[in-house]
């Protein structure tokens, strides 16, 4: 069997000229068909709205806002709000939308189908502005009627628009509402610790921190006056003694004896008095008893001590009248020596009835015992005095030592009761804040969602595509003929060429008889 020979270009431009109708034809048959597809096929308009993000009205340097989530997550969340089943329903009910399909299918079908013919896009923003956030966003629906289109595509824009003012109103009121709750939860926590606190105060007054000082100069004071106390308590006890001395002493005096000596002369029998002795002064007593106490409170005081001046300036007022009454005794002593005899022979002492109590000698007794006893009170009350200080004393000592545990435990309270004032007063910040933010929505100076391009009719529809469905039935056709062509060849087996013949008869040709027809076209 004869090698075939491979097709090249020329061949297969042969062959389609050969078989030009079976090509020609297929293809204007497609074309018409696509044509008359398009014709057929539902004409499908979308309307189009562009919206701008206009932000807020005041700076946010002076009302920050409440709502600091992007353009984006806000209309996703507007968007499954906007696209609910009860929303959608009410704008096909509205504008009476699909009433075809809802005679054939389900609502909720309906429904699904209005979803997808809807469309939320976001612009994204130029790369060559330095604020990267979106501002703006369109909003398109598809169907049947341009009219229709048009005026769903507005109500779509407009709900976005509503829906957006509403949820920020309900987000600011929300964080508002918030937060006063929370302020008056802290506020409550914040009462409860400081009547801890002052809880804690009242019940440790005395042992407070601040009160250290305090507390430190009234236990120096304290102590001053124990020991001032206790001076005087010696100063008491050595007056008491030195009187119960002087006391003693009066004690032991013999008693005044009225007496006199009486000579008798044995012959004649006349009696003669003799000189009387004379007891000791009870103002020379007093003034030895002085100089005793001066003695010993100079062996205990310094010259400048209360007691050492009192007992001096006594004795210099009893030293005049001492030395006069001892100058008196004196004269008397001797006027009576100079008239008494020297002779004692006969001499009869004569006693007279009991003595009679010194009048000075009782007046000093019941004197002395007078200061004695206001002395014994005295040391009395002092002790008593010493004792309620000792105790003070040991009361602000015990204060003093329970302060540094007092004052970690005030620490503590304090550090709770700071921090929770600080949570507060940023907490009561942000209510402010977001007070201001509530307002601003409520008045509507925040951000806005504002319609830059509203939806004309449209004037072409988008779908379907009378371009592209031509240029399919162009292809289909050509592929057809094509394919036609290639198949009716296949089954010819004529020869075409004078190759052809001799590579299969493997003989040359040596002449060739022309198509008459085709010399008589070409002539």
């Amino acid at each position: 069997m004869p090698e075939e020979k491979p097709f090249n270009i020329h061949d297969y431009v042969a062959i389609g000229l050969r078989r030009k109708w079976y090509i020609v034809i297929p293809l204007v048959v497609c074309a018409l068909g696509s044509f008359g597809v398009y014709k057929y096929l539902p004409k499908i308009y979308q309307a189009t709205t562009l919206i701008l993000v206009q932000p807020q009205a005041i700076p946010e340097s002076y009302v920050q806002s409440t709502i600091t989530d992007s353009v984006a997550n806000r209309l996703n969340t507007i968007s499954q709000e906007i696209l609910s089943r009860t929303r959608l329903e009410k704008v096909i009910q509205e504008f009476n939308l699909y009433a075809d399909l809802r005679n054939k299918l389900p609502l909720e079908e309906v429904i699904e189908t209005m979803r997808k013919a809807i469309n939320v896009k976001v612009q994204e923003p130029r790369r060559d502005r330095r604020d990267q956030t979106t501002n703006s966003f369109s909003i398109s629906y598809e169907g049947e009627e341009p009219r229709t289109v048009m005026m769903v595509t507005n109500k779509l824009a407009s709900l976005f628009i509503e829906e957006n003012l509403k949820v920020r109103e309900s987000r600011a009121e929300g964080t508002s509402q918030f937060l006063s709750k929370e302020l008056m939860t802290m506020e409550d926590q914040l009462k409860k610790k400081e009547q801890d606190i002052r809880n804690f105060k009242e019940r440790n007054m005395g042992q407070l921190p601040q009160q250290l000082d305090a507390n430190l100069r009234t236990l120096e004071r304290l102590q001053q006056q124990i020991k001032t106390t206790s001076e005087s308590i010696r100063a008491a006890e050595d007056r008491s003694i030195v009187i119960q001395s002087q006391m003693e002493l009066l004690k032991k005096r013999e008693p005044v004896q009225t007496t006199r000596e009486v000579r008798r002369d044995p012959v004649t029998g006349r009696e003669t008095l003799l000189p009387q002795r004379f007891p000791e002064d009870p103002l020379v007593t007093q003034l030895n008893t002085l100089k005793n106490e001066l003695s010993n409170a100079l062996s205990r005081y310094k010259e400048t001590h209360p007691d050492v001046i009192n007992l001096k300036t006594r004795i210099a007022n009893l030293e005049p009248k001492v030395k006069a009454i001892l100058e008196k005794q004196e004269a008397e002593r001797e006027e009576q020596l100079r008239n008494t005899m020297a002779r004692r022979d006969g001499v009869v002492v004569e006693s007279l009835p009991p003595p009679v109590p010194d009048p000075e000698t009782q007046r000093l007794f019941t004197q002395y015992t007078e200061q004695y006893n206001a002395s014994a009170l005295e040391a009395k009350r002092l002790r008593e005095e010493e004792k309620d200080l000792k105790q003070q004393v040991a009361f602000y000592q015990r204060r003093i030592e329970d302060t540094p545990r007092r004052e970690q435990e005030l620490i503590l309270l304090t550090r709770d009761y700071d921090l929770m004032k600080t949570n507060y007063q940023s907490l009561l910040d942000k209510k402010i804040q977001a007070q201001m933010s509530e307002n601003l929505e409520r008045k509507q100076q925040g951000e806005q969602f504002k319609i830059l391009d509203p939806a004309r009719i449209p004037e072409k529809p988008i779908k379907p595509d009378r371009n592209k469905i031509l240029l399919i039935g162009t292809f289909i056709g050509l592929g057809l003929g094509f394919g036609l062509s290639w198949f009716r060849d296949s089954l010819d087996r004529s020869f075409h060429s004078v190759s052809e013949i001799e590579g299969y008869l493997e003989l040359p040709v040596l002449a060739t008889i022309p198509n008459l027809n085709e010399e008589k076209k070409a002539a």
